[in-house]
């Protein structure tokens, strides 16, 4: 399979808004005046190929959704390269962007605040429809709408009603529809259903994967929940602290796993009668602030197994088998 997303070197930084009194600080007797820096994504490299679900996993505020949006340019990244089909888009302006607004989708976390209140269903699967000239005209776009909600397990009766009147689940399968609309060929699910009961949880991955084989396109899933990106995934991305600390395919991460990091998360996945995939390992201390990142291993605070390199040396994520990548001194890396 060709690669259909090529993620080099991503960075994304925030300013840090302060008055300008709380910026000043005392240095060498002298007043100066601290810019501080939100540093949400640190150097992430990672591909996705054509027709596969890559997901990438942490704690909350790791920066897995920020990757996320700035992958799809919500928002502009501080430097790297988004290689989307041979072509950066990291540099494209807006109107730049259009032509890959239809190919690329998002279905985002809160299925409430994503949605216009204003709005019919039927207005809202159809107003993207319309814009892209995806039917001759609004009778054409009505029927594809109804298509589409028969599709994501809504019925075409409902398309009159407003976000609201949906309970949580049904407004998801809204969004999908909604990006499915316009017949992308890549989808970013971020964190489509942390926000729904999990009897409800299981339905709405069930139809995203039944989809993807229907309509052959990739996804990229953000999730902090391993449990839920074991099933869906055929390659994941770890992050800690905006960093990438392992990457691999399923079996890579749930069977051989390498980083520290990986391992304390898969101990803390609960099981009902099986065995642990790991031991369980405490974490330890908090995560360091994005502000004032950790020299060397950004990990290194938290880790039972660090050693003294480890806080002066940020290790680089290298190949340790094929396909295989952790950013760890104590996995020493494979020639390709």
């Amino acid at each position: 399979m060709s690669d259909l997303l090529q993620v080099k070197n991503l960075v994304q930084e925030f300013k840090n808004k302060q008055s300008f009194i709380d910026s000043l600080k005392v240095r060498d007797g002298k007043i100066v005046r601290e810019q501080k820096v939100v540093h949400a994504v640190n150097d992430i490299s990672f591909t996705i190929a054509e027709g596969e679900a890559f997901s990438l996993v942490g704690e909350s505020g790791c920066g897995k959704s920020t990757a996320a949006r700035t992958i799809i340019r919500l928002l502009t990244p501080t430097s790297g390269e988004i290689i989307y089909r041979g072509k950066d888009i990291a540099p494209l302006k807006d109107t730049e962007l259009l032509p890959y607004r239809k190919k690329i989708q998002m279905i985002f976390q809160d299925p409430y605040s994503s949605l216009d209140p204003r709005q019919k269903v039927k207005d809202i699967l159809m107003e993207p429809i319309l814009f892209h000239k995806l039917a001759p005209n609004r009778k054409a776009a009505e029927t594809r709408c109804y298509e589409l909600m028969e599709r994501v397990g809504l019925r075409p009766e409902q398309a009159d009603r407003y976000p609201h009147q949906f309970s949580g689940g049904q407004r998801q399968r809204i969004g999908i529809a909604r990006a499915l609309a316009v017949e992308p060929e890549f989808i970013i699910a971020d964190e489509p259903v942390s926000a729904l009961d999990v009897s409800i949880q299981a339905q709405i991955l069930n139809l995203m994967m039944d989809l993807k084989d229907e309509f052959h396109f990739s996804y990229l899933f953000i999730s902090h929940d391993l449990s839920v990106v074991k099933h869906i995934s055929d390659r994941l991305g770890v992050m800690y602290l905006g960093a990438l600390v392992e990457c691999g395919s399923k079996q890579d991460l749930f069977e051989r796993m390498s980083h520290p990091y990986t391992k304390m998360l898969l101990s803390a996945v609960p099981t009902v009668g099986e065995k642990p995939l790991v031991e369980s390992m405490e974490m330890v201390g908090e995560i360091p602030s994005p502000i004032d990142l950790p020299s060397g291993c950004f990990f290194h605070g938290r880790c039972p197994y660090a050693m003294p390199i480890c806080s002066q040396q940020r290790p680089e994520l290298k190949q340790i088998e094929p396909g295989h990548y952790v950013a760890c001194h104590l996995c020493p890396g494979k020639e390709k």
